[in-house]
């Protein structure tokens, strides 16, 4: 059988690689655009050190500090006329996966005419987009190594995919240290993103023997190093392990797509502000449940990678074991029994099901297509 895996973003990872910056931007251009949110790249001090590095090396600095979480239309509308006015060589994302998304749309807008909304959709980006510099400073959404870029349409309550080879970053900058403020909660939300991330990639219809070799890498190191990230905040060699599994289940879900953890999800954070990798987190044991025996044998490749011991069950009976191993660490890591505790009304789920019903680019890549009543039968179960 054919696969593809496809991963161009040129990676630079270690403590101290943020002093890279300036050098490695200096290669597309004189004129340097940051995007970054409103506040906490600033107060980390981010902000200045990448400041810095870049007019050490002679660029012209702008900064686009706008972005709100699930950045918008707007922002991003907005963020492209003010790297325009600028006449930006390369745009930065400076940040976690809003800024860095909201980058992408920046950087697109910048070489290719119309409206961000035009570009919603997998392929429709025709040229390529602004080279764009990609630096997390959480650990948990891989955008840095993706296609895609997620924009909220606050009009019509939903969240946006854009995904477009010409949108990966150029070069995607992971230095450990900026991880080390991360408050338990963001730690906590972000790393199971990633976890998503490397789950859904690993079951998805368009699997892959390479990003299944990375896919079980990152939920061993997860399952292993999160819990440890948040009772050791400041453990540089934890916050080390989180990046790189983080970026390992950005590589994954880049040629494997995600599942319906995330379109389920996006509901949950449109709808009651919960933040993406919470929403994710809530779902995710019900969606297990309801995939595994479509796949079973992975399932329980799952398991042994989350640290469970399979030797003497049978294969459904390992695979279940992966749901019971999920749970333990949702646990562990304080993250809510289940969707009530969120402000959730179970009202609103049939609404959300038949929306989730008709992303036909999720369930296709999902092991395991859903009813619509299946997709509402889990969010119930989730509650």
């Amino acid at each position: 059988m054919e696969s593809v895996f496809y991963s161009p973003t040129r990676i630079i990872f270690g403590e101290g690689s943020l002093k890279r910056v300036g050098e490695e931007a200096k290669k597309f251009g004189e004129k340097a655009l940051i995007v970054t949110g409103k506040s906490s790249s600033k107060k980390s001090g981010s902000l200045d050190e990448v400041v810095n590095s870049l007019t050490s090396h002679n660029l012209q600095v702008e900064v686009f500090n706008k972005v709100e979480p699930d950045p918008s239309i707007g922002i991003v509308e907005e963020g492209a006329k003010f790297a325009k006015k600028c006449a930006a060589d390369v745009v930065i994302g400076l940040g976690g996966g809003s800024p860095m998304d909201a980058a992408k749309g920046i950087a697109l807008l910048m070489t290719n005419k119309g409206k961000i909304t035009d570009y919603f959709g997998t392929d429709k980006v025709k040229e390529p987009a602004l080279p764009i510099i990609a630096i997390p400073t959480t650990a948990g959404t891989g955008s840095e190594v993706t296609k895609y870029a997620v924009i909220t349409d606050q009009k019509k309550m939903l969240k946006q995919i854009i995904g477009s080879p010409h949108i990966n970053p150029k070069l995607a900058l992971l230095d450990p240290l900026l991880t080390l403020g991360m408050p338990a909660s963001l730690t906590a939300n972000t790393g199971v993103d990633a976890l998503s991330h490397a789950i859904e990639g690993y079951v998805s219809t368009q699997a892959n023997p390479v990003g299944d070799i990375l896919a079980l890498k990152s939920i061993a190191l997860i399952a292993e190093a999160l819990p440890r990230a948040i009772s050791q905040p400041d453990n540089l060699k934890i916050r080390e392990k989180m990046l790189f599994a983080s970026m390992l289940a950005g590589m994954v879900i880049n040629s494997a797509g995600a599942g319906i953890i995330h379109g389920m999800g996006y509901f949950i954070t449109l709808h009651y502000g919960a933040p993406h990798g919470l929403a994710n987190a809530l779902l995710m044991p019900e969606v297990m449940e309801f995939n595994l025996v479509a796949n079973p044998t992975k399932y329980r490749n799952i398991t042994e990678a989350m640290g469970k011991k399979v030797e003497g069950l049978s294969e459904k009976e390992a695979a279940h074991l992966s749901v019971v191993a999920m749970r333990e660490l949702l646990q562990k890591i304080g993250i809510p029994k289940g969707m009530k505790e969120i402000g959730v009304k179970e009202e609103s789920l049939a609404g959300f099901a038949k929306i989730v019903s008709k992303n036909e680019r999720l369930l296709t890549l999902n092991p395991r297509r859903p009813t619509t009543e299946e997709i509402e039968e889990i969010y119930k179960r989730s509650m």
